[in-house]
């Protein structure tokens, strides 16, 4: 063997001569993502070529790909296949927001899947600059979020979402990349990550993560992190990480920061699971409203007080375009009958404060809830801690009843003794007395 590299060096050619390596993007544990171009178009586009750091080597003369532990080759060839396997997936997503993967192949003894390079560089380095206004950030989490939403209907986990794996495309929009550790939801077994083993970014893995409990994995995981996102992006700080937040809470967010962020942030950052928003739809619900664009297939009419347990599972893409359309026509009838009433009438009401006040009141409530449960939980902890305190008591106060009872059984029997000579000493004393 002519020596060992990790990466193939600028200029290589893979499939022919169709694509050439021009430089390195950025190189993980589970694989190595490259700038080529695709020279039939002369198109650039960014390449990932599976790469397990740890059990993987390459010649440095020929660029194969080699196990050089046995025992590994058994791992690595499972990775691999779930590699390709949920690249195909992730293809078939078809969503803007999330990277498009174009060609797929085998060479070098390896696999590679090719996408389209998004050349607005990374949410990473606009945060780098400093905290993004609210406005914006919202309107980029709002993009993620249609990314992670359709994910999870597809049951996967992303399970690395972070600033630097969401890149902009030519038109600023918001794409997730990197589903290097992604998973499924529905698997049966812990060995189910696209590339083998759970990683994890510190302050943006939850302590499920953090542990490595593939099991205990769920679309709150992604949650977690997204509301770690947005905590970067309106702070401007990498968040804490899981163990802090556990042991301390969040730190105190910037005045500037509206309330209905401050609390999606706190509630997706739960360290328990339960106590997170469940799926993508509930926490959006909890942001504010104004800011956050309606998705295609978030249109519905409201007939009556919902039930705010109650989240409305997303509409089949093939259902969209007609309930846009029934929508519009719906919004359309309405508009025109509210024309003509106003016609009639000088002055109708205005909804709109009373929505925002109901919003705001909902919030509000919701925060009281979390108070009052967290206040359940101190007192049960301070309960059971002036319990042992007693228990401890009466501990002592039983120790001290021995302590008497053996005393009282001392002086009893010196006082007996005492009886016992003191006629002695009696006679004794008459006796010298007589003398």
């Amino acid at each position: 063997m002519a020596g060992d590299i990790s990466n193939l060096p600028a200029g290589s050619k893979l499939q022919g001569g169709k694509y050439r390596i021009i430089k390195i993007l950025g190189q993980g544990g589970f694989g190595i993502t490259y700038l080529a171009e695709q020279t039939g178009l002369g198109m650039k586009v960014a390449i990932k070529e599976f790469f397990l750091k740890g059990s993987c080597q390459r010649d440095s003369a020929t660029s194969e790909v080699s196990i050089p532990v046995t025992d590994n080759k058994e791992l690595v060839a499972k990775c691999q296949k779930k590699f390709k396997s949920e690249a195909r997936k992730i293809a078939s997503l078809n969503n803007d927001h999330i990277v498009n993967i174009i060609d797929i192949f085998d060479e070098n003894g390896t696999s590679y899947y090719v996408m389209k390079y998004l050349s607005g560089g990374s949410l990473a380095d606009k945060v780098q600059a400093g905290p993004l206004p609210e406005k914006k950030a919202l309107k980029i989490i709002d993009e993620v979020s249609d990314a992670l939403e359709s994910i999870h209907t597809h049951g996967l986990l992303h399970l690395d979402i972070k600033p630097a794996n969401i890149l902009f495309d030519e038109r600023d929009r918001a794409v997730l990349i990197d589903f290097g550790v992604s998973k499924y939801v529905d698997s049966q077994d812990d060995t189910t990550t696209t590339s083998s083993l759970v990683g994890f970014s510190r302050g943006f893995a939850p302590l499920e993560q953090v542990n490595a409990t593939i099991s205990s994995l769920t679309p709150a995981t992604d949650l977690y992190a997204l509301g770690a996102t947005l905590y970067n992006l309106v702070v401007g700080t990498t968040p804490p990480e899981a163990s802090q937040v556990m042991d301390s809470g969040l730190p105190e967010m910037p005045s500037g920061i509206s309330e209905e962020v401050k609390y999606a942030v706190t509630k997706s950052m739960q360290p328990r699971k339960k106590d997170r928003p469940q799926n993508v739809r509930s926490f959006l619900e909890m942001l504010p409203s104004e800011t956050i664009q309606q998705q295609e297939d978030e249109v519905t009419v409201v007939a009556a007080a919902p039930d705010p347990t109650i989240v409305q599972a997303p509409a089949p893409r093939s259902a969209k375009v007609w309930q846009f359309a029934s929508a519009f026509l719906l919004c359309a009838t309405l508009t025109f009958g509210a024309l003509l009433f106003f016609q009639k009438k000088d002055e109708g009401p205005d909804l709109s404060g009373e929505v925002k006040t109901l919003t705001s009141e909902k919030v509000d409530l919701q925060k009281q809830v979390d108070g009052l449960q967290s206040k359940e939980k101190s007192l049960t902890q301070t309960n059971s801690t002036l319990r042992k305190q007693v228990d401890d008591l009466k501990g002592q106060v039983s120790s001290q009843n021995n302590r008497i009872n053996t005393l009282q059984n001392e002086n009893a029997k010196l006082t007996r003794q005492v009886n016992e000579y003191k006629p002695k000493a009696e006679r004794w004393d008459r006796s010298m007395n007589s003398k």
